[in-house]
């Protein structure tokens, strides 16, 4: 469950000041739970940030190093799937889907 999370700080690492701390390069300086509970310390900011995170790809704004990271570091886990993460809890699940379908749709934009 730690590296969906640890995935989605990375997709939304630079346009989340307040909840992501990240270098010059816009990467995330921390994706451990701790960052990841500063991350959802608003649950309604956090969903926020999810659903109208489809515009910033479309704006082309993603970070492609970032959306590399997650590519390489996450997608490829055995465990890091809908129904692996359904198990341990359905937002995982669902923020694992998301995770799963920004870059798919990032890679299509």
């Amino acid at each position: 469950m730690p590296d969906v999370f640890a995935a989605t700080i990375y997709l939304l690492a630079g346009f989340w000041p307040e909840a992501i701390e990240v270098d010059k390069a816009r990467k995330p300086k921390a994706t451990e739970w701790k960052a990841a509970l500063k991350m959802m310390k608003s649950p309604e900011e956090f969903l926020s940030k999810l659903l109208s995170f489809k515009d910033t790809v479309d704006a082309n704004l993603v970070i492609p190093n970032n959306v590399a990271a997650v590519k390489n570091n996450y997608l490829n886990l055995p465990h890091f799937n809908g129904a692996s993460m359904e198990s341990k809890s359905a937002a995982a699940k669902g923020v694992c889907e998301w995770v799963v379908n920004i870059v798919k749709y990032w890679d299509v934009i």
